[in-house]
């Protein structure tokens, strides 16, 4: 009797283990042990009450979190029961060799709450990612068996001047057969003002590295200009790709394998950014011309002069030109934008306008129009300038009645009716053309807001993703988008992450942020 009471006990053991193996909250890890530049794949599982459970919030430490996580549902039918399980599963990056955490995970769902150990994982130093010479990186893979995917950053020059141009360049080197890649991380650049150039058009090549033949393509290339002095690092950027591993050789390797999640992250780059010698202020850091056109005056009215600036520099932030000294009126200047030529080197070009009004009649002398520069390839200040000119005005006298001209009662009724139809003309333009642009811009100030509502970095780059999904973007592929949108979003990303890792408070920044969410919503709107 007591084996048959022992003997049920055990079945009935045997057939609810399952039920109690799988009833429990859990959350693991892809491995314990991974190197610095490789993903980390994050899995918290939930059951029953907590499987409703929309969002789930994994604290982690010496690890970022790349992408919102992917969620499964599924129902089993175990011992007679409907047990429903949510899966989530979070992508995470290290941030520096050591030991990194994840958890503890606190889950609150039907007045019931569970908490789940965290897991302590080690960061191993990766030699490869700590080079930007191909052939040592190259070695480093070979040696270790992992997929020849990597990338590579090259800069122009190693040391430039306060405000001068440098162009660094991002190449992906590729000796495996990769499904998918996109651009992981971006450096963050807050050292510099950061000038995109477009490499979608560039074609890969295939080098030779030692006795290894691979492809090597540009994937990001931008104009950097130092805005301070000092040693400047340009961070490390982040490739992720899916790559398919051979588990066989032979004739028929080439169908076999599996696909696997690889990535790898370059290795940073130092820019010594050297002072202006001492002297007076200067317009602009560049190799630059000055162009103006020839004064004109045209039905009396204001004298009008084009100036032109050209050259290797960063135009977006230089000073216009002016004039030696005040001509003999009132001077109104009118920004005319700016044109960016984005190849190797890069060239801007930014025009200005200038509106003279005469005060007299007679001759108009117009002074020199003069900016000053610094020059790094002369090494010394100098001085653009357009001459001085002289001209002709001549005032424009108000137009008196001439004798016998009729008054308004004896006017004819279509000449006393061009007021009225001059008030409709209005009245209809402020219908077709400023009402529907002040709708545009208070649905704009609306989504700002919207947009800034919290007061954290991370919740702010949140909401503008989910802006933009909503807009029909993926966030991941303007990173790499080489236009106007791609830009605002590069920049505002950058903005927020130097934030966030500065633990800086939105309130501190909330004016720049708020123009580079303004920016890029006018650039993504439909």
């Amino acid at each position: 009797m007591v084996a048959r009471s022992l003997l049920t006990a055990c079945l009935v053991l045997v057939l609810n283990f399952p039920a109690a193996l799988w009833a429990a909250n859990h959350l693991s890890v892809e491995r314990r042990t991974l190197r610095h530049g490789e993903m980390l794949m994050i899995t918290v599982s939930l059951e029953d009450e907590f499987a409703e459970l929309d969002d789930v919030r994994v604290p982690v430490y010496n690890l970022t979190i790349t992408d919102p996580p992917s969620v499964g549902s599924e129902f089993s039918w175990i011992n007679g029961r409907v047990v429903r399980r949510k899966v989530f599963r979070f992508r995470a990056r290290p941030n520096a060799p050591g030991p990194a955490t994840v958890g503890p995970v606190t889950l609150v769902a039907g007045g019931q709450r569970d908490t789940l150990n965290p897991i302590v994982v080690q960061v191993l130093p990766d030699r490869a990612a700590s080079s930007n010479d191909p052939a040592v990186i190259l070695r480093e893979l070979l040696a270790t068996g992992r997929e020849l995917l990597f990338v590579v950053a090259e800069q122009e020059a190693r040391t430039a001047r306060v405000g001068e141009q440098v162009i660094v360049t991002w190449y992906l080197y590729n000796g495996a057969t990769v499904q998918q890649w996109q651009i992981g991380a971006i450096p963050k650049l807050k050292d510099f003002w950061i000038e995109e150039l477009d490499v979608r058009a560039a074609r890969a090549e295939t080098v030779m590295i030692g006795d290894v033949s691979i492809q090597k393509m540009p994937v990001r290339r931008v104009a950097l200009y130092p805005l301070r002095a000092g040693r400047l690092e340009v961070g490390p950027m982040e490739i992720e790709a899916r790559v398919m591993r051979r588990t066989s050789r032979g004739p028929f390797a080439m169908f076999e394998g599996s696909l696997i999640e690889a990535g790898f992250t370059s290795a940073p780059v130092t820019i010594d950014a050297v002072p202006l010698p001492a002297g007076p202020a200067v317009a602009a850091v560049g190799d630059l011309s000055l162009r103006c056109s020839e004064p004109q005056r045209r039905n009396g009215g204001p004298v009008v002069l084009d100036a032109t600036v050209t050259g290797r520099g960063n135009l977006r932030a230089a000073q216009p030109p002016a004039f030696a000294s005040m001509p003999v009126g009132e001077v109104q200047r009118i920004e005319r934008g700016v044109t960016v030529q984005k190849t190797e080197p890069v060239v801007m070009t930014r025009r200005w306008q200038y509106l003279i009004f005469p005060r007299d009649r007679g001759t108009m002398r117009l002074p020199a129009l003069q900016m000053p520069v610094f020059s790094p390839a002369a090494g010394e200040r100098q001085l653009l300038q357009c001459g001085a000119t002289t001209l002709a005005v001549t005032g424009a006298a108000r137009p008196r009645a001439a004798p016998g001209t009729p008054t308004a009662a004896q006017q004819p009724l279509a000449s006393r009716s061009v007021p009225f139809v001059a008030a409709g003309a209005i009245g209809a333009v402020f219908v077709i053309v400023v009402m529907p642009w002040w709708r545009r811009r208070r649905a704009l100030e609306r989504q700002i807001r919207r947009v800034m509502k919290d007061q954290k970095p991370a919740e702010v780059r949140e909401r503008v993703h989910e802006v933009l999904e909503e807009r029909g973007l993926v966030p991941s592929a303007l990173v790499g988008e080489g236009s106007d949108r791609g830009d605002a979003y590069r920049s505002l990303r950058s903005l927020l992450d130097a934030l966030e890792r500065d633990r800086i408070e939105l309130e501190n920044r909330q004016r720049e942020v708020r123009r580079r969410i303004r920016e890029l919503l006018l650039n993504t709107s439909i």
